[in-house]
């Protein structure tokens, strides 16, 4: 084994000094045809016999010999084995020769003092009794720019192919538009009572490919689906799901240069050597952001004990961040180096892999590439709920992002809904018109995105409200879950129920004003909503135990955490260490459901460019907001029953013609102190009215009192 590991490593320093010998070679050459072609006669006796035999030869055209030598050593430094001398060799030919060719008919027709050789003279006369002066003049233009485009490996047929895919998809588009124009009945003038969604399962037909390429791309057609409702007219919605020509291209992949990765490799030996750790490197596996390197430890020697030289590893091998995993499956000590220089991580790579396009959930997540470059996808609906957590620069923003584009390459307005609650104001406002938006404390039509705390609060109790709801329906329909019901209904030609997911970009912002309220909704969602299809994904800069306590970590067996500021952070979120050592800007580390020890992963990259993109892709083809106002439904159901209305009414008729509102006000028009609490909380909780923080003094909402009491007196002549 040993002689075996010998011959390689001989036949590889081989190799090695080849590779710098043609490098240095090529490098030589373009010295040296410079100098003779800008100073022939002080080139001395072999400067001179060259410059004279290549101008004899070849022409004018001969200076551009030293480009082609240049040429060779950018490519030989770049990769030397991409340089295939039997055709790059007969392309530089071809190139010289034709420029050679072109400048001597440029000669003969236009008189110019230029001359293409002994080869561009006799190719001239070849050329003119078989083509005429023109033709030959068009076929050599083409021949030059093919192989100067061969030579440098610029490939023009794919950017042809480009334009030519955008200009298809730019009239169907149009079309489309057309058609729905033309029709008699318009989508957005349809009445949510007269319309129910029908769900016809389409025919897509998709290509598996092991490796997608860059030629590819713009072969993907996008997935029609068509919504049908048979009345007197027939409407038709057609809805495609976004095409993945809308996301940059991913960069080249990651260069792996195994000599470094070895010197590497040797010096994290020698360094733990130095602490009486003796240690061989088995593996080496290297990603677009870190490197990891296997270590087999020698008997005897404790995990702890490289645990406990971790700063002096990382002085040694001039690293800001090394983390040190256990691999039990392998009995290997896994540590994991940032490299020199990383790489991003693009979307879409990671959507038109064939993991993620073979996962039937709507609730897809392409979270990222693992530390071998491997994508990895997560399915939320068997999480069923995700915390999120990671400091000012993360990467965090970035991949709740990210989790929604996934999402919306997945699933139809009808399928999923998000509800996004926003207390920062600025991160998902481009979502604000996407049909997917659901607000449960109002209709369609009305939908936004959350940004005010209250407001968050209220729409969580009426999602408990949803949900219970949704319990009832399955219970009449005797299913155990969602994917059942739809299961049912899509057999019976029923509606179907669409999934929720409630997204909040920044926890600790709520549980700094609403605490109480809030943590007793995500409490009961958290707890029960999985069944009926509502789930969660929480994020928060500030993964303290005031924010993540232990009822909401409880409730959220998966975790996500980008790079945190302090060890405490990372026993808060993970309940182990590791988080503090991230390298930021999308490092991140996922603990799914069950699983003892976090993935490593680098979190995709999305542009805001990307997401303006698709964005204005889905709202192009103006699908509109629908869905059952269920909240409004119950609560005037529980209204005719409870009696609410009865006291609501008056209350607000009293705050309308006192302009102010007091316990002591309620009391006095309504006769128990307890009656008065309780109208109280119903007009905060309503929205009626507001305690800003540090004031002891209500805020009146008086238009929302005034348009209510406009609607219930509207009702009352019906």
């Amino acid at each position: 084994m040993e002689i075996n590991n010998k011959i390689k490593n001989k036949k590889r320093c081989n190799i090695e000094t080849n590779e710098e010998v043609i490098t240095v070679s090529f490098l030589f050459a373009t010295f040296l045809s410079t100098y003779v072609f800008i100073f022939p006669t002080e080139s001395g006796l072999f400067g001179k016999i060259f410059f004279i035999s290549m101008f004899r030869i070849f022409g004018m055209s001969s200076y551009i010999l030293p480009l082609i030598f240049l040429r060779y050593f950018i490519m030989n430094i770049n990769n030397p084995t991409k340089i295939k001398k039997k055709i790059d060799f007969i392309w530089s030919f071809v190139c010289i020769t034709s420029l050679s060719t072109l400048l001597e008919v440029v000669k003969n027709t236009f008189k110019p003092m230029i001359c293409g050789g002994y080869i561009g003279y006799n190719l001239c006369l070849f050329l003119k009794f078989f083509f005429e002066i023109w033709l030959s003049f068009a076929i050599l233009i083409i021949v030059f720019f093919i192989s100067f485009m061969k030579l440098l490996g610029i490939s023009i047929i794919p950017y042809v192919f480009c334009l030519f895919r955008k200009f298809k998809e730019k009239r169907c588009v149009i079309n489309n538009n057309e058609r729905l124009f033309n029709s008699k009945i318009q989508p957005n003038k349809l009445d949510l009572e007269s319309y129910e969604l029908k769900h016809i399962k389409p025919n897509i037909v998709q290509k598996q490919e092991n490796r997608i390429s860059k030629n590819n791309d713009e072969s993907k057609e996008p997935i029609v689906i068509k919504h049908e409702k048979k009345t007197n007219d027939t409407v038709f919605f057609n809805y495609k799901l976004p095409t993945t020509n809308l996301l940059d291209l991913d960069p080249i992949n990651f260069k792996v240069n195994n000599s470094e990765l070895l010197d590497k490799a040797s010096l994290l030996r020698n360094t733990l050597a130095d602490f009486d750790i003796t240690a061989e490197v088995k593996d080496i596996i290297p990603g677009p952001v870190v490197t990891r390197y296997d270590l087999v430890l020698a008997p005897g020697i404790r995990v702890q004990s490289v645990s406990n030289v971790i700063d002096n590893i990382s002085l040694a091998m001039r690293a800001s961040s090394i983390r040190i995993v256990p691999i039990p499956e392998k009995s290997v000590v896994g540590i994991e180096v940032p490299n020199s220089s990383s790489i991003v991580v693009g979307l879409r790579g990671i959507v038109e892999s064939d993991t993620f396009k073979n996962s039937k959930s709507l609730l897809t997540l392409a979270l990222g590439k693992t530390t071998d470059g491997i994508g990895y996808v997560a399915n939320l609906i068997s999480m069923p709920h995700l915390l999120i957590a990671g400091a000012t620069g993360s990467g965090k923003s970035i991949g709740i992002h990210t989790m929604i584009l996934s999402i919306l390459y997945k699933a139809r307005p009808d399928e999923v809904k998000f509800t996004l609650i926003d207390p920062k104001r600025v991160e998902m406002l481009i979502y604000e018109d996407i049909p997917h938006i659901y607000n449960p404390c109002s209709s369609g039509a009305d939908a936004s995105i959350i940004t005010n705390p209250r407001e968050a609060v209220s729409a969580l109790k009426k999602l408990v409200v949803i949900m219970n709801e949704r319990y009832l329906k399955f219970a009449k329909e005797t299913v155990r879950n969602i994917e059942d019901y739809n299961r049912k209904m899509s057999e019976l030609g029923a509606e179907k129920e669409f999934y929720i997911v409630v997204i909040i970009d920044e926890f600790a912002d709520l549980m700094l004003v609403v605490q109480k309220e809030i943590e007793d909704s995500i409490q009961r969602l958290a707890q029960m909503a999985r069944a009926v299809g509502i789930h969660l994904i929480l994020a928060t800069q500030r993964p303290s135990v005031n924010v993540i306590t232990g009822i909401i970590k409880a409730n959220f067996p998966a975790r996500l955490s980008f790079q945190t500021t302090s060890k405490t952070d990372s026993r808060v979120i993970l309940d182990l260490l590791g988080a503090e050592c991230l390298v930021g800007r999308g490092d991140m580390l996922f603990m799914p459901p069950g699983e003892a020890i976090p993935v490593r992963l680098q979190g995709a990259y999305i542009s805001s460019k990307e997401a303006e993109r698709i964005v204005s892709f889905i709202n192009a083809q103006k699908f509109p907001k629908l869905y059952r106002p269920v909240v409004i439904e119950i609560e005037n159901k529980n209204d005719l029953s409870s009696g609410k209305n009865k006291d609501l009414v008056p209350a607000l008729r009293l705050i309308s013609e006192r302009k102010r509102i007091s316990q002591d006000l309620l009391k006095a028009n309504f006769g128990s102190s307890a009656r008065a609490t309780n109208i109280l909380s119903i007009l905060e909780t309503e929205g009626f009215i507001m305690k800003p923080n540090g004031t002891n003094k209500w805020h009146i909402y008086y238009e929302k009192i005034k348009q209510y009491l406009e609607k219930n007196s509207m009702q009352d002549k019906y």
